[in-house]
């Protein structure tokens, strides 16, 4: 797809500005989805998940790369129109220098913004504009739209009572499995699919992307629905939808086999996979993986981690905790604020129900599938002795491997060793 030049698009429109910070993606996707349900457009998951998706890649280049005037503060703002059968947006940011398009670094963790776009958007282009420029993308997606109950032209008001974020995409459509957004690592012949646990989204896994062997494995890590580029889905938000969602992506790749990792709440999740596509997961690996039965909670363990969805402090001292009190203070406040922007509070807060709670451990009892339960020393929570009295009970072809530099997040604390254990069972 070639960018094409600009051109008019009226019905019902709306703008905002940005701040000049990392947060700015995330306030874009965010304000976006509550536009458009505000403006009563119901839209199919899989273009609701690609305007979010591509929104984050034009909102992240213009605060990442955009030069600011001699002297002058940068100022960034967003747009969004929507005609019968087309959204269209934009955004501002004032350096003049209007993007290209280059072969992307699959590799790297950036720099491959525009080049999704132009894959993913039916149109686009950049336009000079007041010093600057704006840039833009366009998709045709059926919409229906009800009642605007914000003016034509104008910012929505923050006093006006809007739907939900959750309720952009109609019931219906969103509880029907989708294909996540994902990242994909590698090209080899063992394919992986790689789930994230509750703090996390497919962002957490990137620390160990570097060191992945891509000639021996693909490997496709995927956000969940309310999580990353995926914050705009709907839905349950339990085990059995990850579960139809990930399969649905596996078809989609073209995927009959596959093994599966689960990191925390991933690894409650990765055994509903395997029930549910009997036959096609080849290997299991949990990291500090919840077991097939949940995790039993005192009243006042459940009201930290229940009221972590609306309270950074829980989340802070949940991470602490798990982590054995010992790590820096610093990477507890990047963890917790990458929680905090990459998951929305519903869906946070009613995954915990879902792993905690949900007890299909019968289910999974002589289950002959080759398995390897990874557990740090230091994780209190999800100890050594807890995957021994669950998993290798269950599993019997279950081995332990226990970190001892590790609490919960091995991904974080050890990754060269995770990586290493990891890739030697697969590859066995």
């Amino acid at each position: 797809m070639s960018a094409v030049a600009d051109h008019p698009c009226e019905h019902l429109s709306g703008w905002r500005g940005l701040p000049d910070s990392l947060l700015a993606p995330s306030t874009a996707r965010r304000w976006v989805c509550e536009t458009l349900a505000s403006w009563g457009v119901c839209l199919p998951p899989a273009e609701a998940a690609t305007i979010a998706e591509l929104t984050s890649e034009l909102v992240s280049n213009a605060v990442l790369h955009a030069v600011a005037p001699t002297g002058g503060e940068r100022h960034f703002w967003i747009s969004i129109r929507v005609d019968v059968d087309t959204v269209r947006l934009e955004v501002y940011d004032p350096d003049p220098t209007l993007p290209g398009l280059r072969s992307p670094d699959w590799v790297a963790e950036s720099g491959r913004g525009m080049f999704l776009v132009d894959a993913q958007a039916d149109q686009w282009g950049a336009v000079p504009h007041q010093g600057g420029k704006y840039v833009w993308f366009s998709m045709k997606c059926p919409a229906r739209t009800g009642q605007a109950s914000a003016a034509s032209d104008s910012e929505p008001s923050s006093a006006v009572s809007r739907p939900s974020v959750l309720n952009l995409i109609e019931g219906e459509s969103a509880m029907s499995p989708v294909a996540l957004p994902h990242d994909t690592h590698g090209s080899g012949p063992h394919r992986v699919i790689a789930l994230h646990g509750w703090f996390g989204d497919r962002g957490s896994f990137r620390k160990i992307q570097p060191y992945l062997d891509g000639d021996a494995f693909t490997y496709v890590f995927p956000d969940y629905r309310g999580y990353g580029e995926a914050q705009v889905l709907t839905g349950a938000f339990d085990l059995a939808e990850i579960a139809g969602d990930v399969i649905v992506l596996a078809d989609k790749l073209g995927w009959d086999s596959f093994s599966l990792i689960g990191h925390s709440m991933g690894g409650s999740a990765i055994q509903r996979v395997m029930l549910d596509a009997p036959g096609r997961v080849r290997k299991l690996v949990g990291i500090s993986p919840v077991p097939a039965s949940g995790v039993p909670f005192d009243d006042q363990s459940w009201a930290l981690f229940s009221g972590a969805a609306d309270d950074p402090a829980n989340r802070r001292t949940i991470i602490d905790f798990t982590t054995g009190n010992r790590l820096p203070a610093r990477w507890l406040d990047e963890m917790v604020g990458n929680s905090l922007r990459n998951s929305t509070v519903p869906a946070f807060r009613t995954y915990l129900d879902a792993w905690a709670r949900t007890d299909f451990h019968t289910e999974v009892i002589g289950n002959a599938t080759p398995t390897l339960v990874i557990a740090g020393e230091h994780d209190p929570a999800l100890s050594p002795d807890v995957m021994r009295n669950t998993w290798l009970q269950w599993y019997p072809n279950a081995e332990l491997a226990t970190f001892p530099d590790a609490g919960h997040y091995a991904v974080d604390e050890t990754p060269l060793a995770l990586v290493a254990t990891v890739e030697k069972f697969l590859a066995a």
